[in-house]
């Protein structure tokens, strides 16, 4: 039986609070905030006392009023003492106000900064692929307009039941004991006064949902207006940006106008009806004290109840349209944290102890998640430890996507990779990408420190170990001309430092992390000649000693690879060294031809070519660019 009513009031209340749903995020919430138990319980006894004292004069109205209705007038120390008495109550009363709001209000705090943490932290394990289906700019909302909203609203949401759903039966038990006939008269309208309540506040989960979605907008064309700046002047798009941003902006408005106006309306309409039962109370009230069914003190403290239930009851119609709101809130939240990452260790996965035969690619085909037709099938590619292995072929061929399967940035689903026979899925993902060193085209530099952004993969490493690694990636002598040289900030994205200068930040960050696999996707492509042959020179200090896989457009920088393999539409077409697929006139020299035809000192094999070619060579044949 109190199995099957427990059951009753929890279905009941989810129904009350929007659903099954809404009920799970709210109990999941209350479960957080019961983990400080020490604080919880101080300030449910603390609000035990608020609630006693706030009772108080309703309940010793009578008293007072019944006394000088007999016409027993005390002497003024009697009215003294009752006025240090009204000071006393209302004294305690303020002190366990404090109480039972400041520690609410910190276990509510640390809720906020537990789930922040904990968001942050499990939007960290999640791939490459969730972070190509979502915005930056929403992801960001998620810490910053929805956590501040359930900040808001949690405070609320813990005090709203636990003080003033007290104080309204404490005042309810007040009205009953002194004229059970008035409260039968009032009690209808309390159903009325909840039904609008509830109505309120689904009308603001409503609005208040749509406009956290439209903050996720604004985050959004912020985020991309900020980073694409130069694009944007570029093209004279000031106006176009400037158009979605006001009515994102206008949207976020005309919801806030709108749960305004709610919030608004509401407590006069609540306090009409409340209005009207006072009307009527005081009619039937008078009729009571006329025949004899009540004194005048029962009517005067009935009253006084009755007015005091008014403040918790538009205190609960508040804290109805602030759940709705942190409900909302936490939603959007839980529906991150709630999202399995798909790149987890296997329950028996092993540490990967550093390559030191070969690297085993087969991929029997792989897609991406949102994609039918597979973007990669039929690979086998095996490479030795220590080779120099170059990927090229047109843009789209699956180069990149190739190269993020190895340390699982997405996840193979047919076909293995071995790293000297270990499935990369059977060991953990820390050993496995710490083997692994990443140089790319477009290099990510945070705003912070030229020495810390060198040793990011090791950021307790020694200053000596940054200035070494700096003088290998050939950055040394431009950190030097820095205004605070290594202690330099960088800005956000390196910009404050051209490409070849974060190009070669970035080779001595891979230094610091000293993998013995490295991958180089389109490392020097986008770069000016001048600045190409000094990250050029960084690289080959970065390749020595390693399993190095490259990714370029540039043919000129894979010649020399000890294996170039040739992707078409996702497969590898041609493999070979650079003479032996230059013989085959197949898609290389297509590629090669294309690359090289109106450069008529590389076609006609001139001078300059094959002066730098030679120095490269010459390098070569010295040890100083592989091992393999």
């Amino acid at each position: 039986m109190i199995g099957f009513i427990r059951k009753w009031l929890t279905a009941g209340l989810a129904r009350y609070m929007g659903g099954e749903k809404d009920w799970g995020h709210l109990t999941r919430l209350f479960k957080l905030i019961l983990e400080y138990k020490t604080l919880v319980l101080v300030a449910l006894l603390a609000m035990v006392g608020f609630n006693l004292f706030n009772a108080l004069p309703a309940w010793y109205a009578k008293d007072v009023v019944d006394s000088l209705q007999k016409g027993n007038i005390p002497d003024l120390n009697k009215f003294i003492l009752i006025g240090l008495a009204v000071f006393l109550i209302f004294a305690v009363k303020g002190g366990f106000f404090f109480t039972h709001n400041y520690l609410l209000g910190k276990a509510a705090q640390r809720v906020i900064h537990r789930l922040r943490s904990e968001l942050y932290r499990h939007l960290q394990t999640f791939s490459f692929s969730f972070f190509s289906h979502r915005s930056a700019g929403d992801l960001i909302s998620r810490f910053t307009t929805d956590l501040m909203t359930l900040q808001t609203s949690l405070r609320i949401i813990v005090l709203g039941p636990m003080r003033d759903i007290p104080q309204i039966f404490l005042f309810l038990g007040i009205l009953i004991y002194r004229s059970w006939q008035m409260f039968l008269f009032s009690i209808v309208l309390i159903p009325i006064a909840m039904f609008i309540i509830n109505r309120f506040g689904k009308r603001t989960k409503r609005l208040t949902s749509q406009r956290l979605a439209s903050f996720s907008e604004m985050t959004t064309i912020l985020h991309e207006t900020i980073n694409g700046i130069r694009v944007v002047k570029a093209f004279n798009m000031e106006e176009y940006e400037r158009g979605r941003f006001e009515k994102t902006n206008d949207d976020i408005f005309n919801r806030y106008i709108r749960t305004i106006r709610i919030m608004a309306y509401s407590v006069p309409v609540l306090e009409i009806i409340g209005s009207f039962s006072a009307a009527g109370i005081i009619i039937f009230g008078g009729h009571l004290i006329i025949i004899g069914a009540i004194t005048p003190g029962d009517f005067v403290s009935y009253l006084f109840a009755l007015f005091m239930l008014n403040n918790p009851i538009k205190k609960l119609n508040n804290f109805q349209l602030q759940l709705q709101e942190g409900l909302s809130a936490a939603e959007r939240i839980y529906e991150i944290m709630d999202l399995e990452p798909e790149e987890v260790d296997a329950p028996e996965a092993r540490e990967l102890p550093p390559i030191s035969r070969e690297l085993r690619i087969q991929v029997d085909q792989f897609r991406y998640a949102d994609q039918q037709e597979p973007v990669l099938s039929g690979i086998d590619l095996k490479i030795k430890a220590g080779q120099v292995v170059a990927l090229v072929g047109a843009s789209g061929a699956g180069k990149t996507t190739l190269v993020n399967l190895i340390p699982r940035f997405f996840n193979l689903q047919q076909g293995c990779i071995r790293i000297d026979g270990t499935d990369i899925r059977e060991a953990t993902l820390a050993s496995l990408r710490n083997q692994i060193a990443i140089v790319t085209q477009e290099i990510f530099l945070f705003n912070d420190t030229v020495a810390n952004n060198i040793a990011y993969g090791n950021i307790e490493c020694p200053r000596e170990q940054i200035i070494a690694a700096a003088k290998g990636a050939h950055a040394h002598a431009f950190v030097m001309e820095l205004p605070q040289k290594y202690e330099t900030l960088v800005g956000e994205g390196g910009l404050l430092l051209s490409g070849g200068q974060r190009q070669r930040i970035s080779i001595a960050r891979a230094l610091i992390k000293n993998a013995p696999i490295l991958i180089l996707d389109e490392a020097t492509s986008a770069l000016d000649s001048e600045a190409e042959q000094e990250v050029q020179k960084a690289i080959e200090t970065l390749i020595l000693n390693r399993t190095t896989i490259v990714i370029a457009h540039r043919l000129s920088t894979i010649q020399r690879a000890d294996l170039i393999c040739v992707m078409d539409e996702g497969r590898i077409v041609e493999q070979g060294r650079h003479d032996d697929l230059m013989r085959l006139e197949g898609v290389y020299k297509k590629l090669y031809d294309l690359q090289f035809r109106d450069v008529p000192e590389i076609r006609q094999g001139g001078r300059k070519w094959r002066g730098l070619w030679q120095r490269l060579t010459d390098g070569d044949q010295k040890g100083t660019a592989k091992t393999g």
